[in-house]
């Protein structure tokens, strides 16, 4: 099973020989470096798919008071939560999708606002511990991390392309192996809003230099 130092060790690797750290909390430049983009890369990453092992069902707290908008109910959005992916139909997975916004209330508490009753939701969630992550995931993550530390570590751009290529090619292979498993998705692939990550005419996931 992976850890997050297994992990920020495996990105530092792929950077050059020269590269490694014993503990996250260690007085270095690499270990700056990983935990300045450890979560952001992680997060990033797992927003950018509904991955299998990080969807997450569940029925919102349901929030009284006047809804914004032409809504008709509104629920509360879940701390955990990455990304919504959608509200499940009671119709079946055949009929439309449900329509839902999100946004804040007059309270300021961020919202799913929605003509659905008793909802239930479908999400990415924030998964923090590697041991769930799926194993093309890790490999992946440790790549664009890599990525995203190795201009700040090496200043070369060419080892920087070359892991942004790498990182490429590993997230494909994991999003592949993971729409391979069970129902495909009818939720819209993400991009990555940072300059890492976009969007390709053909719906995957790609890196941006």
């Amino acid at each position: 099973m992976a850890s997050d130092i297994q992990i920020a060790r495996m990105a530092l690797a792929h950077v050059g020989d020269r590269f490694d750290i014993s503990a996250l909390n260690e007085a270095s430049t690499e270990a700056e470096q990983v935990n300045l983009m450890f979560d952001h890369v992680r997060d990033k990453l797992l927003r950018s798919h509904p991955w299998n092992f990080a969807k997450k069902y569940v029925s919102p707290a349901a929030l009284s008071g006047t809804v914004p908008g032409l809504w008709t109910y509104m629920y509360l959005y879940p701390a955990a939560a990455l990304r919504v992916l959608g509200i499940t139909n009671p119709a079946g997975r055949e009929a439309p999708p449900l329509q839902y916004e999100t946004g804040r209330n007059a309270a300021d508490q961020y919202c799913i606002f929605t003509d659905a009753e008793d909802a239930e939701i479908v999400y990415v969630s924030r998964v923090t511990n590697p041991e769930d992550f799926d194993t093309e995931f890790t490999v992946a993550f440790s790549y664009a991390l890599a990525s995203s530390v190795a201009m700040a570590l090496t200043g070369d751009s060419n080892i920087a392309a070359k892991l942004e290529q790498q990182a490429q090619l590993t997230l494909n292979s994991a999003l592949e192996g993971d729409s391979s498993e069970g129902i495909e998705p009818s939720f819209p692939e993400a991009s990555w809003i940072t300059a890492r990550v976009g969007t390709d005419v053909n719906k995957k996931t790609v890196f941006n230099t």
